[in-house]
């Protein structure tokens, strides 16, 4: 979505869009929620399965008796961590969206469902930074827990530490990225048009 035609647009005299402009306008605000709406679909369906697949995988080891839940309970809060979120996060994208029309709902109406779709989408990344916190001292714990039950040796215990804290390192400067460079300033612009469009409106 280019911000700096729409507010060209915004600043136009009068603010007098045509029929097909708002139509315009109000189909780019559409596609871009349901474009996230749908992102946030996979992310979840893929989270899901990832943590289905090693949750089952932990349950077979002990219930083959590969290993036992007394030697290996840092798996536990290794895993239940990801699973809250998973869960939280799953309930409220099972919200229903506010209805949005293609093409019948107005200008402002689409600024507001657009900037609450910005806002929601802040939250969500929010949390995904606070799991990515809760997950380091997690992991230390269970890598503890690991060299502990003499699972793996100290070489193996460090590469595994700066593996997975680089992992984690990446997906935090990635959200950070996102949050930072392309939905707050998205915010701020919305923003700032729906003020303009308000104005307009009371003059």
């Amino acid at each position: 979505m280019n911000f700096d035609e729409l507010q060209q647009t915004w600043n136009s005299p009068r603010n007098n869009l045509r029929t097909e402009q708002q139509r315009g306008l109000a189909e780019q605000f559409t596609c871009q929620m349901v474009r996230r709406r749908r992102f946030q679909t996979f992310w979840l369906i893929h989270t899901f399965v990832w943590l289905t697949l090693i949750t089952g995988l932990a349950v077979v080891m002990i219930a083959s008796g590969k290993t036992s839940a007394a030697q290996e309970w840092g798996v536990f809060p290794l895993l239940l961590g990801p699973w809250a979120f998973a869960i939280h996060l799953l309930r409220r994208h099972r919200k229903p969206a506010p209805p949005s029309a293609r093409g019948e709902v107005s200008i402002a109406d689409s600024f507001q469902a657009a900037l609450g779709s910005n806002r929601t989408e802040q939250s969500r990344l929010k949390l995904v930074g606070v799991l990515f916190a809760v997950m380091i001292p997690v992991l230390a714990l269970s890598a503890w827990q690991l060299q502990a039950a003499g699972k793996v040796s100290s070489r193996e215990l460090t590469s595994m530490l700066i593996f997975f804290g680089g992992v984690l390192l990446v997906s935090g400067a990635g959200v950070a990225v996102r949050y930072f460079g392309r939905l707050r300033p998205q915010q701020r612009q919305l923003e700032e048009l729906l003020q303009q469009f308000n104005q307009g409106a009371n003059n």
